[in-house]
């Protein structure tokens, strides 16, 4: 609406513009040259009248039309800023939410008493017998001779056999090796900590002549068990030295030389635990 009044505006601007800018002379309804052609004539009708009043008509229909425009445009500002009605919101239906109560059972008799399964009768499964040849090696003895014999699992022919009843006692069992952790809940510690096991291992460590004279460096790792009493047992080489065993042979001395460790613990219990520990062999 506001772009259509806007146009209508600039129109009727354009033209009162036009009309009034064009020179004097060239107008039909000049007053100057009205009179030089009209002079001498009747000029109570016809086109004298029609051009000297032109201007006036030219005015009130563009004043007219910027009256309407302008009456239009209110009217449109006053009803699209008029408050809506509000309607009111139709009757709910209630019966939606009307609950039923459930239906009253009717008293049904109950069921008659389920009769007991009869007694069952005592049965003996029968196995059919299968027919198979076996050779009996063993002599069926006679009547004669089973007078004085009593019944046995072997037949003894003569009274100078010895016999000897089974010794009562408790067996022999294996005792079960415990269990080696890998993963712990409190690891296995040298006593005094890390930094003493280092001390120690350099204390006793001999660096082997070969390796000397040889230039030769690494690192070997020993795996070993810190039992749950903590003594170091079953001291193994995992990875060591290329060409040099007596570094080997020198890694695994000093780590069986150590003193018993503070057992590794799960569930506050110690337990034997898996340790791994690698020697640097460096010449400075």
């Amino acid at each position: 609406m506001e772009v259509i009044l806007a146009i209508i505006a600039l129109v009727a601007l354009v033209t009162l513009y036009d009309y009034f800018s064009a020179r004097t002379w060239q107008q039909v309804t000049s007053d100057t040259r009205n009179e030089m052609v009209f002079e001498g004539r009747n000029r109570a009708y016809g086109a004298y009248v029609l051009r000297t009043e032109y201007d006036k008509r030219l005015m009130l229909i563009i004043f007219s039309l910027l009256a309407v425009i302008g009456i239009s445009y209110g009217a449109y500002i006053v009803i699209k800023n008029l408050p809506e009605e509000k309607l009111a919101p139709p009757p709910v239906d209630t019966s939606q939410f009307t609950v039923n109560a459930p239906p009253v059972e009717e008293d049904v008799p109950p069921p008659p008493p389920e009769e007991p399964p009869p007694p069952m009768e005592k049965t003996v499964a029968f196995t059919p017998p299968v027919v198979v040849d076996i050779p009996v090696e063993d002599q069926i003895p006679i009547q004669e001779d089973m007078d004085d014999a009593k019944a046995d699992t072997k037949t003894n022919d003569t009274d100078n056999v010895s016999w000897e009843a089974p010794v009562s006692g408790p067996l022999e069992t294996e005792e079960k090796e415990p269990e080696i952790y890998t993963y712990v809940d409190e690891d296995p510690e040298f006593p005094g900590g890390y930094a003493a096991m280092m001390a120690f291992i350099q204390k006793n460590f001999n660096y082997p002549q070969v390796a000397i004279e040889n230039n030769i460096q690494g690192k070997c790792y020993i795996k070993f068990v810190v039992k749950g009493d903590g003594s170091v047992n079953s001291v193994q080489i995992e990875r060591g030295i290329a060409g040099c065993p007596e570094c080997d042979k020198e890694a695994l001395r000093v780590v069986k030389m150590m003193p018993g460790w503070r057992a590794g613990k799960v569930n506050g219990k110690s337990v034997s635990t898996l340790y791994r520990l690698p020697i640097n062999f460096a010449l400075e």
